[in-house]
């Protein structure tokens, strides 16, 4: 189950981009916002980014949980 913070994070990322990016949109740190990715990858058994130089890459799966976050986002 993910919480409205979860939604945030992984929100904040998708649209970043980069741990520092996702980082400076939530006022975080970049290692805050690692560790609550890993774990978040972890309660769900699956992977949410592809990570490569260019830094983070939604998968298909983290594309649906971004629109249903961006829907949520706009009712609020």
């Amino acid at each position: 189950q993910l919480t409205a913070a979860d939604l945030e994070v992984l929100l904040a990322l998708a649209r970043g981009g980069t741990l520092a990016q996702a980082a400076q949109r939530l006022g975080a740190d970049a290692s805050t916002v690692f560790r609550a990715v890993q774990r978040i990858e972890k309660a769900l058994g699956q992977r949410l980014f592809e990570r490569s130089r260019q830094g983070y890459l939604p998968s298909e799966r983290m594309a649906e949980i971004a629109r249903h976050a961006e829907a949520i986002e706009t009712e609020l």
